[in-house]
């Protein structure tokens, strides 16, 4: 999931704060917090909204507190200013920071959040608030580059954008326990629980609260849902292009002694201080080691797959608080696109994705068995041997099993259900089959003017990442991540994603309280293990469909991850 581009491509922004802006301030339970009134053109209608950035929630990550679970952050002793733009957290790879140091600065003292409210205090209201959780592939990322002006004033609700500690700095755990693992999780879920203490002060419901997320955070999402700690913290759930149940969202074994042996601390007395006394640039590497979520039996107290899917007593608290929640989750046609600018290229050694010669024997020796390798894992080269005929029977288009142009769809193909589509259904049916909150499920199949992230100009839909700029509104206003150059389709389309979006967080329907079908052009059916029913959105609209990619899925779900003689 690693992306070199996607933070640059999302062109950050300048305006965060308008030319004509007023202050006010707001006493909560942590103390006074003073922000920012504007009035601001979008959609044609003029709004005036409130802005608080950069609030910490969590005292400084630097010094002894580095790769240790996060400690709230001590009340205000005076009037915090929460007009400064957002410092971000520190990636993993100091080739992010290059690319952005002259748009943002890093800090380890980075966990803020920022609160975008739809007025400017002069009505007495109690709005739904949306908790915005980033991507990145846990290794980087920022809550500065998704301002949330359209989605919080067009969909009348609170949003909240979090960071959290990406990399060896968000993720690392040590076997013996001293390094826990996980702390970008108990960052996610210390934000959520601050927001819930206190976005009552900035006219927020706490009890009508909705996270959200894309990618690495439509992971996050799912996992925050699986830990009993957050318990009526929030009340429904998005998951975009993202799940916990991914492959590449889980590791089963410590991962700090590659790290200690990079930085040359095997040998100190203390490694871990070792790693403390490094600067945040010498720890950072620009090789990809595994970053992510660890099954830590303390945040993650089993496999994802374990607590949705299971009946043990000893996940029941997990698996009752996920069957809870009001879920959506979906993903974009083309999101296995993402595998074309940062995983193929090092396996099959190309330049350049929009003319790359694909040849079948490449499919066969390269593609498939790297895709075995990472997400199947089989255990004797048997069952290799059969998976890797079923994906080359399953994938290659037999008409044409040769033509290069063909099998660099199946390449894409292969990638997105793997990675995104498989999973995302999954987590659909586990939460469908404990028939307690609503599910829905969406597919995004839109052309954009502008994709989020490098595309080859063979690719007709949406890649990875593509739905975050309908979602947040950015082609309804002149704003900082607005290309000027959307079509009216794309904004109409805008119109309706954000609209579902919000009453979803409203009402958990989203097709009410306000009309979504007026954008649209029709209902979004809640999915069920019968019908199976999902939303297309289009350049033309949305179309109702059922079973999606029901025989790639069955494949998947009966045949390859759920093998005894793979998994045993």
């Amino acid at each position: 999931m690693r992306n070199k581009s996607l933070i640059v491509s999302i062109v950050l922004m300048q305006v965060y704060v308008a030319k004509e802006a007023y202050c006010i301030t707001v006493q909560t339970p942590v103390g006074v917090i003073s922000g920012l009134q504007e009035t601001l053109k979008i959609d044609g209608r003029q709004y005036r909204m409130s802005k608080f950035l950069s609030i910490p929630y969590a005292e400084s990550t630097a010094g002894e507190n580095r790769f240790m679970k996060p400690i709230p952050k001590a009340p205000f002793s005076s009037t915090f200013d929460a007009t400064q733009l957002p410092m971000a957290c520190h990636p993993s790879y100091y080739e992010a920071e290059e690319r952005l140091d002259k748009y943002v600065n890093f800090t380890e003292d980075c966990l803020t959040l920022n609160v975008f409210v739809p007025h400017t205090f002069e009505k007495n209201v109690s709005l739904p608030v949306m908790v915005w959780i980033y991507g990145g592939a846990f290794i980087e990322g920022a809550s500065v580059i998704y301002p949330a002006e359209g989605i919080s004033t067009i969909g009348d609700v609170i949003v909240v954008t979090l960071n959290y500690r990406l990399g060896m700095f968000g993720f690392i755990q040590s076997a013996d326990g001293k390094l826990p693992g996980n702390q970008g999780l108990w960052d996610q879920h210390l934000g959520i629980k601050w927001v819930h203490d206190n976005i009552k002060a900035f006219t927020g419901n706490p009890n009508d609260v909705t996270i959200f997320g894309e990618s690495a955070g439509g992971a996050s999402v799912v996992y925050q849902a699986l830990y009993p700690g957050n318990q009526g913290f929030f009340q429904r759930m998005i998951a975009q292009s993202g799940s916990a149940l991914a492959y590449w969202t889980i590791r089963d074994l410590p991962n700090a002694v590659d790290l200690i042996a990079k930085k040359g601390c095997d040998q100190a007395p203390d490694p871990i201080n070792c790693l403390r006394a490094l600067t945040p640039r010498q720890l950072q590497d620009n090789d990809t080691l595994p970053w992510a979520p660890f099954l830590d039996k303390d945040f993650v107290i089993a496999s994802p797959s374990e607590i949705v899917y299971g009946n043990d007593s000893a996940t029941s608290s997990a698996r009752n608080l996920f069957a809870s929640l009001d879920f959506m989750t979906g993903v974009n046609n083309f999101d296995g696109a993402l595998y074309l600018v940062v995983v193929w290229p090092n396996i099959i050694h190309y330049s350049d994705m929009n003319t790359f010669n694909l040849t079948r024997e490449e499919f066969i020796d390269l593609a498939i068995p790297k895709v075995i390798n990472d997400v199947i894992k089989p255990k004797n080269n048997r069952t290799e041997a059969i998976v890797a005929e079923v994906l080359d029977i399953q994938y290659t288009d037999w008409q044409r099993p040769n033509d290069s142009a063909t099998l660099r769809f199946s390449l894409t193909n292969m990638s997105s259900d793997a990675v995104f589509f498989f999973p995302a259904v999954s987590t659909a049916k586990g939460h469908a089959a404990l028939r307690k909150g609503k599910t829905y499920l969406y597919e995004l199949s839109a052309v954009p003017t502008t994709h989020g992230i490098p595309t080859p100009n063979w690719i007709q839909g949406s890649n990875h990442a593509d739905d975050i700029q309908y979602v947040f509104g950015y082609p309804l206003y002149a704003g900082p991540q607005s290309t000027g150059n959307y079509t009216e389709e794309e904004r109409r389309l805008a119109r309706g994603m954000v609209t579902m979006w919000t009453n979803f967080a409203k009402s958990g329907n989203p097709n009410k309280p306000d009309d979504a079908g007026k954008f649209t052009n029709a209902t979004w059916a809640e999915f069920d293990l019968d019908f199976q029913t999902f939303l297309q959105f289009t350049n033309q609209g949305a179309l109702p469909g059922s079973r999606f990619h029901a025989r790639r899925m069955q494949l998947w779900s009966d045949l390859l991850p759920t093998s005894k003689e793979c998994h045993d």
